[in-house]
């Protein structure tokens, strides 16, 4: 598969994950977290971070 297209698709995965993941997380702040603003400051930096892990294979697969 030439790399172009490795890229485009990886792109669209990208998106269709970065909005899956911000609903989930939008959820979780709103239903599990407690109404704190600490717990707050906690979750959504380290929400902000993790994301990348899981698509580190997609970013090896874009690069071909």
């Amino acid at each position: 598969m030439p790399v172009r297209l490795r890229k485009l698709l990886g792109m669209l995965i990208l998106l269709v994950w970065m909005l899956v993941y911000t609903i989930v997380c939008v959820f979780a702040s709103l239903h599990w977290l407690p109404d704190s603003h600490l717990a707050r400051l906690i979750f959504f930096p380290l929400a902000g971070i993790v994301w990348v892990f899981p698509l580190k294979p997609l970013f090896v697969w874009m690069q071909g």
